[in-house]
């Protein structure tokens, strides 16, 4: 028996809590994070390093060559 959830704190306690309530269920060894939400989280760091910072904004970036 598996269970397939995101990486919500909520979702830490949760397995060992079906864990005590159903013996052919393993808690956390029976626990598989959600691929999808995994990848979107790998993908969003990634992309993360090509953001522009703070003092650069869309509004900003046209000053600085009007100089």
């Amino acid at each position: 028996l598996g269970l397939t959830c995101d990486n919500a704190s909520a979702n830490d306690v949760m397995p060992n809590k079906l864990g005590y309530r159903m013996l052919e269920f393993e808690g956390q060894t029976s626990r598989i994070q959600c691929m999808l939400h995994v990848g979107n989280l790998v993908a969003k760091t990634m992309i993360r390093q090509f953001d522009l910072p703070r003092n650069q904004e869309m509004g900003e970036l046209g000053t600085e060559h009007a100089e």
